[in-house]
This record gives C-alpha cells, sequence and structure tokens, in this order.
C-alpha cells in the first residue's frame, strides 16, 4: 500500500540541501583562505629570511643599531614594512587590525637551539591578514608569522676581496674604482681569480686595464672607455656587472682602535739593521735601509704617518698599523716589502687600518710588496703607484686609483695568516 506523505513533512528536503551548501560553501572558503594564507606564509618566510641574513651581516656592529634597521628595511624590501612597533605580539594579539605588519628582529634569539646566543640574529615577520570565505564562520582575519634565524660565524670563502664604499658621485671623480694611464703599452692589471670586488660608486676606465676576478659587481656608474680586458669567471657575459646594490663594510668593527701601548722607542740601528719595536709615533720615514718591524701595534698619531722610501728593505710579521689624526702610509719609489698581520687577537688578519675619521689618502708603491693582511682604509682613496707590483689579501677603501702598469694582485683568505678568516658570510641557520 503506498505511503501517505504527511503534510508537516513538507519542503525538508530543501532545508537539509541549503543547510549542507552553505556547510559545503564554508569548506570551500577555508580551502580558498588557507591556500590565500600559505601563499602569504611563503612571501613573509621570505622577508623573514632576509631580515635575519641582513641582522646577521651587522653582527659585528651590534651597538651601531644596524641588526634592527637593516633587518627591517630587508623585510620592507621584500614587502613588509614594520608598522606595528617591531614587536610580534602586537601582529597577534586579539583583535589586531587588518594590514598590521610586526618584524621583530631579536639578538639574542629568543627561542630555538640557538636561543640566549648573541653570535645569532632572530627574525619574526608577522602581518595580520583578511580572510574572504571565512567570513561565513564569523573569522574576519588571521595573523600569520615567519621565523629565520641568522649568523656570521660561517668564514668567507670566494667572497669579496676588495670593496670600494664611496657611493656613486655621478661625475666618475675617483669615487669607485678608477683607472688611468697612457694605453695600450701601459695598462693596469687587477688580478683577484678566487674572490670578487664590489664597487659601491663608479667605474671610471680611461685606459685599457686587464682584470681577472671571480666576479666584479658595480652599484654606480661607468664612465670612460671599459675597454682593456676583463675576465669575470662567474659571470662572463657581464663583467662589470653594473646596477649591483650597494654592499655593506665588511671590517666596519672587525678592529677597534687599540689600546695605546705608550710612546714608541726610537728605532736602533744593530748591525746595519733598523730595529723597530711597537709603540705610538707621530710619524716613521724609512730611508734606503734594512728595516724590521717586531710584532705588536703601530700607532701612527699625526701628519707624517709611515713613509718607506726607495731602496728601503722593510720585514715584520704579527704587526698591525693603526692611522689616526691625519696618518695614512706612503710608499714611494720601489722598496722590498714583506709584512704580515698578526694570526691571532683581536687585530688577527689586520694589517693596515686607518680610523674612519682620518681621510688621508694612502699610496701602495713598490717592485716587491707583498702584504699578508687586510687593509682597511674606510674613508680613504688607495693609490697603487704606477709600475708597482703589490700582494693584498683585501682591500676596503673608500675608492681605489691605479695608473700605467701598476699590478695589483688580490690574494684573498689565501693571504692572511693560517687560519685566519676576517670577512664572514651570515648564513641561514634556522
Amino acid at each position: 500500500m503506498p505511503r501517505i506523505k504527511r503534510k508537516n513533512e513538507s519542503g525538508q528536503a530543501l532545508i537539509f540541501v541549503t543547510l549542507g551548501l552553505v556547510v559545503l560553501t564554508g569548506f570551500a572558503g577555508l580551502g580558498v583562505d588557507m591556500g590565500m594564507l600559505r601563499y602569504e606564509k611563503r612571501l613573509q618566510q621570505s622577508a623573514a629570511d632576509a631580515a635575519a641574513i641582513s641582522g646577521a651581516s651587522n653582527l659585528a656592529n651590534p651597538l651601531s643599531g644596524g641588526l634592527i634597521t637593516g633587518g627591517q628595511a630587508a623585510a620592507a624590501t621584500n614587502g613588509f614594512t614594520d608598522n606595528g612597533g617591531g614587536q610580534a605580539s602586537n601582529c597577534t594579539a586579539p583583535g589586531a587590525a587588518v594590514g598590521t605588519v610586526c618584524v621583530e628582529i631579536n639578538n639574542p634569539p629568543t627561542s630555538g637551539p640557538h636561543a640566549a646566543d648573541p653570535q645569532y640574529v632572530e627574525a619574526i615577520v608577522a602581518a595580520v591578514h583578511p580572510t574572504y570565505f571565512m567570513k561565513i564562520l564569523t573569522i574576519n582575519s588571521e595573523a600569520i608569522s615567519a621565523r629565520a634565524v641568522a649568523t656570521n660565524l660561517v668564514p668567507g670563502s670566494n667572497g669579496g676581496c676588495m670593496y670600494t664604499l664611496a657611493p656613486p658621485n655621478g661625475s666618475g671623480n675617483n669615487e669607485g674604482v678608477f683607472i688611468a694611464g697612457a694605453a695600450p703599452k701601459r695598462s693596469p692589471t687587477i688580478n683577484a681569480p678566487n674572490c670578487g670586488i664590489l664597487d659601491n660608486g663608479d667605474y671610471d676606465n680611461d685606459t685599457t686595464p686587464r682584470i681577472i676576478a671571480d666576479t666584479f659587481g658595480v652599484a654606480g656608474n661607468a664612465y670612460g672607455a671599459r675597454n682593456g680586458t676583463l675576465t669575470c669567471a662567474q659571470t662572463p657575459a657581464s663583467c662589470p656587472t653594473m646596477n649591483m646594490p650597494a654592499a655593506a663594510d665588511p671590517l666596519i668593527t672587525v678592529v677597534n682602535p687599540p689600546a695605546s701601548p705608550g710612546p714608541g722607542a726610537p728605532p736602533t740601528n744593530i748591525g746595519g739593521v733598523l730595529n723597530i719595536l711597537p709603540g705610538v709615533f707621530n710619524s716613521l720615514n724609512i730611508g734606503n735601509v734594512t728595516a724590521v718591524f717586531n710584532p705588536g701595534v703601530y700607532i701612527l698619531n699625526g701628519a707624517g704617518g709611515l713613509v718607506i722610501h726607495a731602496g728601503a728593505t722593510v720585514t715584520g710579521n704579527g704587526v698591525t698599523f693603526y692611522f689616526t689624526n691625519n696618518a695614512t702610509v706612503t710608499v714611494q719609489g720601489a722598496p722590498s716589502i714583506q709584512l704580515s698581520a698578526p694570526a691571532a687577537g683581536p687585530n688577527a688578519g689586520v694589517l693596515f687600518y686607518q680610523d674612519p675619521a682620518d681621510n688621508s689618502n694612502a699610496s701602495i708603491g713598490g717592485d716587491t710588496g707583498d702584504y699578508q693582511g687586510a687593509f682597511y682604509f674606510p674613508n680613504s682613496q688607495v693609490t697603487i703607484n704606477p709600475r708597482s707590483n703589490v700582494n693584498i689579501a683585501l682591500l676596503v677603501a673608500k675608492s681605489l686609483s691605479m695608473d700605467d702598469s701598476s699590478t695589483l694582485n688580490l690574494t684573498g683568505s689565501s693571504g692572511l695568516p693560517p687560519g685566519v678568516q676576517v670577512i664572514r658570510v651570515p648564513t641561514l641557520v634556522e
């Protein structure tokens, strides 16, 4: 017998279908919104990685503020500009407004395996995102966080071995790498086959140089003929590579101004050899003699500086020269020089260090110049004299000038004392 449909059951199917559609729409919306949030999470992770690496690149100078400002600037470059007071909790707190972005930089990290270790930098990028379909379920926003940790404990290998720090000035006026001379017979040479050249300023080439480098990046403009032989192992089709981002000063606080060791004793002539002990000097003027610098720190305080003349033979192991108060180094003619930086201690690997407040320009010559250590002249031009042939491990200067047939061999880490690394590379560890 057919079942008689009760009147009060009519329309129930429509209600169940409607409710089912609401539930299915909620699940569909949840899927769409979750996909959008996962996409934002990936973007935030890239920003957090960049912020942590930028912070780690400033670990050498934590008091400069570069840890936070540099990290937040890197996050901003990747699309996440802090407007939440630099505290991730301001984004994850209940009621945080959509569009709030929090970029928190911590040194040391607050969590994880490297918590409380000041040699690491933690970056947390949090942001409050709107939802779309999930609003059906009264979920109007969602906070997403990404975290990264970096350090600069990794030693540099094929990194940079020459940095010119002056920004471009738009005229090619010796701000950056400046190469001149009487081409083609007398053309300067830069050999850096195992490391890179980073030029924050302009590249000015008026002759036909021979440059061999692992990489050669220029942030500023190119002037001059740009002729010659330029070879870059990593970027053979683009040498130099223009429009590169400016590099940070890699030695900004590797060496601090040393404590005064007291007035230097006058050099003594022993058996025809000038014997020089560490100390503070107004000037040191080395003529046509054989001179030996004993291990230690030599502070040149005054306009005389360190002057080495043609005919001199100069040696010294484990030495650091610090220039201040208008002092600098001047090597004239063709002396024979062999100097090496300390292998340990606060000055490890640094041979010449000029006070950033001292802008006296350095001049390096010599048919035989072997400098096993880093040159640091952050606010001064370094000139390689005509017809000179010098070996320098690392060069950090305001600008570099070379003329005629001078040759600069940049030896990188292989030119430092054994086991010494001066420049370190920031890298992610979490």
